[in-house]
């Protein structure tokens, strides 16, 4: 099969990529730079997601597309293949269009049912990749500060989220489903934040920013609406990414992997 990737350096785009290839598929990796570990049978394509013209010739005689939401391009996008995989969220199923995060999601989804192309979507909880955030922390020291830490998540890998985007993309049985998909276990941020220390050698200790310093703290890189969009989150109850969801084991028919198989393939980023 030919497969599109779109956002191919991404954390979720870089891993469908490399599982995609190394079950022997055409892959067309999307993105703005090339990224610095192209598999084995993928060819770099570069494009901006915004101007689906900057990649139409990959598009060619495509069987497939995984595709972010929130872009430009993406209806003129989808008239050029049969098949798309969206990278949605758990905001998505809210159904709250004056929540800034969700509308784009459920604008793009709306989008991709609008299209008459065979879809999968996507859902998942926060990305254990996420923990990168702390790294410029790291470099100052060993305690690691964060929003809305008092909230326990069910994060998820994103080889596990690239592994239900593989399979529907190469499966017709996963045409029409929307997948909600999280972690196999409930996790606190200080959890999370002390599993690191362990795996990385280094004591660390975490501290949950209080709402107002959060806040400060998110409005200096981060527009006010998104800002709010994260508070009916995590504060009102927006979203539960607590939970664990039985969705990944259902599909694949294995559990999926835990944060600590992701630290055993990342500590050496963190060191």
């Amino acid at each position: 099969m030919r497969i599109i990737v779109l956002g191919a350096t991404g954390n979720v785009g870089g891993e469908v990529t490399a599982q995609a290839a190394a079950l022997g598929h055409d892959v067309r990796a999307v993105a703005r730079h090339r990224p610095a570990d192209l598999p084995a049978g993928a060819t770099f394509v570069r494009g901006d997601l915004n101007d689906a013209s900057s990649y139409a010739d990959a598009l060619t005689g495509a069987d497939a597309l995984f595709t972010l939401p929130g872009y430009g391009g993406l209806a003129d996008t989808l008239a050029s293949v049969p098949k798309v995989v969206l990278l949605s969220s758990s905001a998505a199923p809210s159904g709250r269009k004056d929540n800034a995060v969700a509308k784009y999601m459920i604008d793009s989804e709306e989008t991709v049912r609008g299209s008459g192309v065979a879809w999968t979507f996507l859902r998942p909880n926060a990305f254990m990749s996420n923990a990168l955030r702390w790294l410029p922390q790291l470099r100052e020291g060993d305690v690691i500060r964060e929003a809305f830490g008092d909230v326990p998540l069910s994060v998820v890998h994103p080889a596990d989220l690239a592994a239900v985007a593989v399979a529907a993309l190469t499966e017709d049985r996963h045409d029409g489903q929307a997948y909600r998909l999280s972690g196999p276990e409930t996790l606190s941020t200080g959890e999370r934040v002390r599993m690191l220390g362990d795996a990385i050698g280094r004591p660390l200790t975490f501290e949950a920013l209080p709402d107002d310093v959060a806040r400060a703290e998110m409005l200096k890189d981060t527009p006010q609406p998104y800002v709010d969009a994260f508070f009916q989150f995590y504060r009102e109850g927006l979203i539960d990414e607590t939970t664990v969801q039985p969705t990944f084991e259902q599909v694949m028919g294995r559990p999926p992997r835990t944060f600590a198989d992701w630290l055993a393939g990342n500590a050496d980023r963190f060191r």
